[in-house]
């Protein structure tokens, strides 16, 4: 008869040492998630009485006819993402004026408590519809590929842990080892705006904008916990959105 060699005890203990090491980097990681995510929401509230401020009266606008726009905010926060797009009336209403935007969306590696570094690429397709004055509403379609590497692994109170313990303790050691830690998604994202845009010059315009936007599309979903003790999974949420914008005109 022939018995399974059971695992050396050193090896059990290390990869037990693994699991408390990742989740006390975790939980230093955890606050300033909590931080950048309370701040973000709060950014939107804030631009969004910053526009209600302004005169719902306002003189429509008067701008060239084709641009390039550039987020000026989110380089800066919450860091590390860039969007460009151009910009191009296509509706010469004097009142209503109606503008596509074709765009790049690029995010650098980012370190999420809650999932593992993320990275993206995407495309934008976008509306903005001027409403007889400075105000407008802007719709957009984000297309691309997200990546995820170094998934954060199962709390040791999720119930994959715990099951896996119970059955047998090596199992932890193999699952560590074996399972999927990298993802590569297809993404949509849908994006609904309000924004009021100032004209600065000839050749320059800023505007701000507060709104919300949904992940209603995931190809390869990955596993993305509630908080940094990693027991419980939530899934894709709408989420504020705040934005700064200057636009270039030629």
């Amino acid at each position: 008869m022939n018995f399974q060699k059971p695992m050396n005890p050193n090896k059990i203990l290390k990869s037990v040492r693994i699991f408390y090491k990742q989740e006390k980097l975790q939980k230093k990681y955890f606050g300033r998630f909590q931080f950048r995510k309370y701040l973000r929401s709060l950014l939107a509230v804030l631009l969004f009485c910053l526009l209600a401020t302004n005169s719902l009266h306002s003189e429509p606008l008067s701008l060239p006819k084709q641009g390039i726009t550039s987020n000026i905010l989110w380089p800066i926060y919450p860091g590390g993402k860039f969007r460009f797009s151009y910009r191009r009336e296509i509706n010469p209403s004097e009142k209503w004026r109606t503008d596509l935007l074709l765009g790049l969306s690029y995010s650098i590696p980012d370190k999420r408590p809650t999932e593992g570094i993320f990275s993206e690429a995407s495309g934008i397709l976008g509306f903005r519809q001027f409403l007889a004055s400075a105000w407008h509403i802007e719709l957009q379609a984000v297309y691309g590929r997200s990546r995820l590497r170094s998934a954060v692994a199962p709390g040791l109170l999720n119930d994959r842990t715990l099951l896996l313990a119970a059955t047998d303790v090596n199992l932890l050691f193999y699952d560590e080892v074996f399972r999927q830690k990298s993802y590569s998604s297809l993404d949509l994202e849908v994006i609904g705006l309000v924004g009021y845009e100032w004209k600065l010059g000839d050749n320059w315009s800023i505007d701000v904008q507060a709104g919300a936007g949904k992940l209603v599309s995931k190809s390869n979903p990955w596993p993305v916990y509630t908080n940094s003790d990693r027991t419980k999974t939530v899934g894709e949420s709408i989420i504020p959105i705040g934005t700064v914008n200057i636009t270039y005109w030629f």
